[in-house]
């Protein structure tokens, strides 16, 4: 028999299994990428109803521990923040789904000593959450992009990067502060996406 245990946890991918289950990935507080089994979630409106397992949702969840493999089971799921204002919009929601992707790939079974990782998800989605300005997407989007990397150990930083890397993620204020940027965010967004792809190819495991 398993441990039942509870924790928060950021939905990173969710797998249709058979008929009505559910296979959910999910990132704890610690970073460690963790997989359930929800077993008729597709059915059950009462624990897990309402699209509460969607990616890049909040939540908190209750589950039973599994000695034999790492896929544990699912019991409950209970919203925290689904982040609504992402979802409304379709620039916001595809910087969401790429980021989530990024740190899909790079988070690990079994770590639990990876809580940057958690926390610089968590900032993104707050900050696409409240972000009102459009123009300011492309600045996050750099800024995303180099700081996880920088994490990662894998980036070299150059000159034009310390705007974007001095800032905090989160900062309400670090789209008007970085606005004289935009020129560059313009120019290096594609190819810096390219070598984050590249990054996260060759880092799977």
């Amino acid at each position: 028999m398993g441990i039942e245990t509870e924790g928060h946890f950021l939905i990173l991918k969710k797998i249709k299994y058979g008929e009505a289950d559910l296979i959910i990935h999910a990132l704890s507080r610690e970073g460690e990428k963790m997989s359930f089994l929800a077993r008729g979630a597709l059915r059950s409106k009462k624990r897990f109803g309402g699209g509460i397992l969607e990616p890049t949702h909040h939540v908190k969840l209750v589950y039973t521990t599994s000695s034999r493999s790492d896929m544990h089971s699912l019991k409950e799921a209970q919203l925290l923040n689904g982040f609504e204002p992402i979802r409304k919009d379709y620039d916001k929601l595809e910087l969401a789904l790429m980021s989530l992707n990024c740190v899909s790939h790079v988070s690990l079974e079994g770590d639990s000593h990876s809580a940057s990782l958690y926390n610089l998800m968590g900032h993104l989605l707050k900050r696409l959450e409240s972000l009102e300005d459009p123009e300011d997407l492309i600045l996050l989007k750099v800024q995303f992009l180099l700081k996880f990397l920088l994490q990662q150990g894998v980036l070299d930083v150059e000159e034009w990067m310390r705007p974007f890397l001095k800032l905090n993620l989160n900062d309400p204020d670090s789209g008007e502060q970085l606005r004289s940027q935009k020129a560059v965010a313009t120019e290096k967004s594609v190819p810096l996406e390219k070598l984050v792809l590249h990054y996260i190819k060759s880092a799977s495991f």
